[in-house]
């Protein structure tokens, strides 16, 4: 049975708990290279016409969001630079798991020892009441980082090319699920 002190002191964690994970949210749609931001997109230009480009999510944010963002940023890129559509030359989606030790603590809970008391009895004595069991606890989770080598060209594509995108259509296909970062 829980004390009113240990009830609240459960409450309490589960309250934060909570709050931290409504804190979490995918990565928006924005650049990395801005100081001080960790996850978004970057791109780097290796020739006039090919860039690098690369978009990396936090822990929550899918794979499947990590690469249309990747997708959405080549397209943006080509039509910033002039051009009417890219190929991909090379991508590749890269996985790294996080994991995490988290200490948590179990008021009021612990190890009870029955003992037979002189005169008394059977009494319970628990050395844990009102102070707290420690325990970790092991949280994983995945952060993923698309890449791809983009080459840029007016009018039709190149002969030959495969994968190729018109960066238009791509931004009409995309533009309603990407989210922009909050303001």
């Amino acid at each position: 049975m829980l004390t009113t002190r240990s009830s609240l002191a459960v409450a309490a964690a589960f309250g934060m708990a909570v709050a931290l994970g409504a804190c979490a949210t995918p990565t928006p749609y924005q650049s990395a290279e801005m100081a001080g931001q960790q996850f978004g997109y970057s791109s780097e230009m290796i020739q006039s016409d090919r860039y690098r480009v690369k978009f990396e999510g936090n822990d929550v944010t899918s794979r499947e969001t990590v690469e249309q963002y990747l997708l959405y940023r080549a397209a943006e890129l080509t039509r910033q630079k002039g051009y009417d559509g890219f190929y991909i030359v090379r991508d590749r989606t890269q996985t790294e798991v996080d994991i995490d030790t988290v200490p948590t603590t179990y008021p009021g809970w612990g190890p009870t020892w029955n003992f037979y008391g002189a005169g008394y009895g059977w009494n319970t004595f628990d050395p844990y009441i009102g102070t707290a069991f420690p325990t970790q606890q092991i949280m994983a989770s995945d952060q993923f980082a698309a890449t791809a080598v983009i080459e840029m060209y007016r009018g039709q594509p190149p002969m030959g090319a495969e994968n190729t995108f018109n960066a238009s259509a791509v931004m009409a296909r995309l533009g309603d699920s990407v989210q922009m970062p909050q303001t």
